[in-house]
């Protein structure tokens, strides 16, 4: 019972909003980083080459990824544990990748090309949280078509 009390419930707009905004900052946070590292070996010429993985790797992967997490959130129904927009995998996931960036910058590799990797990652990333954007406009039905959350089901 006094775990229930402490668990922090927040509403549906509020999950989307903070699924979103992690993903913007973080994608933020990284072409920051990259770009700078690029920017300072004089390679700058590269960077299209990034945001064009960067694009493909949204696509290909991210998209997906972001919508699984909005359907995600709208299955839980309108509050929920604010822990709750990701899965504990994908929290795992997160902490994973987070150490192999800590890894990647402190590797033999040069810092120009770690800034490229930054800067497809961040450039994904941004680019997916489009998607909960999108959503918390919307605020309606699955972010997968024909999928069903449970909620405006039979509504159009």
């Amino acid at each position: 019972m006094m775990i229930a009390r402490l668990k922090p419930d927040v509403s549906l707009k509020t999950r989307l909003f903070l699924a979103a905004l992690l993903w913007s900052c973080i994608g933020l946070m990284l072409l920051w980083r990259g770009g700078s590292a690029v920017f300072a070996m004089d390679r700058e010429w590269l960077l299209p080459v990034a945001l064009v993985l960067g694009s493909f790797k949204s696509w290909a992967i991210l998209d997906r990824v972001a919508l699984k997490n909005i359907d995600r959130i709208l299955a839980k129904g309108e509050f929920s544990c604010l822990g709750g927009i990701y899965s504990w995998k994908t929290w795992l996931l997160v902490a994973v990748m987070i150490v192999l960036g800590r890894l990647l910058r402190a590797s033999s590799l040069q810092a120009w090309l770690v800034g490229l990797i930054y800067v497809t990652v961040g450039w994904s990333l941004l680019w997916s949280s489009r998607k909960a954007w999108f959503r918390l406009r919307e605020n309606i039905g699955p972010a997968v078509p024909g999928a069903s959350c449970g909620q405006n089901d039979g509504e159009q």
